[in-house]
């Protein structure tokens, strides 16, 4: 039970009537004090009642971007016979605020109610503590109770846009032929049209002859597939390294949206996590998955890529070295002529 304001207000009116009535023995006196008195019990004891029989559900997207704000849905059921009044659904902590208010709650019915939430840190985090008050009717005292439920939201890294043209140079590739739909620089092979193909590379004169649609496929002579490594360590003597290593993330996040995008296939390994190549939609959300956990570590053993070794995309694959210690940025491994990535020098769209 919460005393408000206005209740606080209203005690305090009662006692000064209360004791201008004790003092004088007026019977008008212990009249008004008597209506005052039955406010108060009433405003008791409805609160409470008004909060039995209701229970909330809380609903959000699965994943969300730092520093983003996503839409929570709030549904209010009403399981008793008699309608509830207002009600207010309150965000906990030291500093209370109101998140969504409903003025009627139907009998045995339902109400959806809305409201949004930002998380600054990536990870996986639980909606924020919250709860159900009422100070029906006259707003005097407020009981409530908190929402129990154990739902996550996966809190992916941001996205920002970058420039991809100077992945193409990164050593570690042999030049492999991959067939990619529509893109490329030499003539591959026909299949047959799919829908969705772009019309662009029909090939109109082998189509007419065939009596149907065929496409042109195309050969790329440059590698697609890229692999970008992510150094965890964090060093003790870099005092803003949590900021640093959160636009490594971001980096990595953004570079591998922007080539699945474009086709090509990605992989991310750390330390203590690896995701294999692949592409399209699908990967974006495992590349979104993994940065959102991966956390910084304190294992000298996860430090100046050390760990490091090449999978079986070995000579398919080039190669891009990303850590947060600007100390290692432009260093030479001993990775086919590779060097950790200047995050300075990428450029951005």
């Amino acid at each position: 039970m919460r005393i408000r304001a206005s209740g606080w207000a209203f005690l305090i009116s009662f006692m000064l009537g209360l004791l201008a009535a004790w003092n004088t023995g007026a019977n008008l006196l212990y009249l008004v004090v008597g209506g005052l008195g039955s406010f108060i019990v009433v405003s008791l004891i409805i609160p409470m009642w008004n909060l039995r029989g209701l229970s909330v559900a809380r609903s959000a997207p699965d994943a969300a971007h730092r520093g983003e704000p996503f839409g929570i849905t709030l549904r209010v059921n009403n399981a008793k016979r008699m309608p509830s009044g207002t009600i207010r659904i309150e965000r906990t902590g030291p500093v209370p605020a109101t998140a969504a208010m409903a003025l009627y709650v139907p009998a045995r019915s339902s109400i959806l109610l809305r409201t949004s939430w930002t998380f600054p840190n990536r990870g996986v985090h639980r909606l924020p503590a919250m709860a159900i008050r009422s100070g029906f009717p006259f707003g005097f005292f407020e009981c409530g109770r908190p929402i129990r439920d154990e739902v996550e939201v996966v809190v992916y890294p941001r996205v920002k846009s970058v420039r991809t043209a100077w992945i193409e140079h990164l050593p570690g590739a042999r030049s492999a032929p991959r067939i990619i739909r529509g893109e490329g620089d030499e003539f591959f092979s026909l299949r047959g049209y799919i829908p969705g193909d772009d019309v662009r590379h029909i090939a109109w004169r082998a189509s007419a002859k065939k009596g149907t649609l065929l496409v042109r496929e195309m050969a790329r002579e440059t590698s697609r597939y890229v692999v970008f490594a992510l150094d965890t360590l964090r060093p003790p003597d870099v005092a803003n390294f949590d900021e640093l290593f959160e636009d490594a993330v971001e980096m990595v996040a953004s570079l591998a949206v922007a080539l699945l995008n474009r086709q090509y296939v990605v992989s991310i390994v750390s330390p203590d996590r690896r995701l294999s190549g692949s592409e399209g939609k699908s990967q974006i959300r495992h590349v979104l998955d993994m940065l959102a956990r991966v956390m910084p570590s304190d294992d000298p053993a996860h430090g100046g890529f050390g760990w490091f070794s090449y999978g079986d995309e070995y000579g398919r694959a080039s190669y891009a070295f990303i850590s947060a210690d600007p100390r290692q940025w432009g260093r030479r491994l001993p990775f086919g002529g590779s060097r950790v990535v200047d995050l300075r020098e990428v450029p951005r769209a």
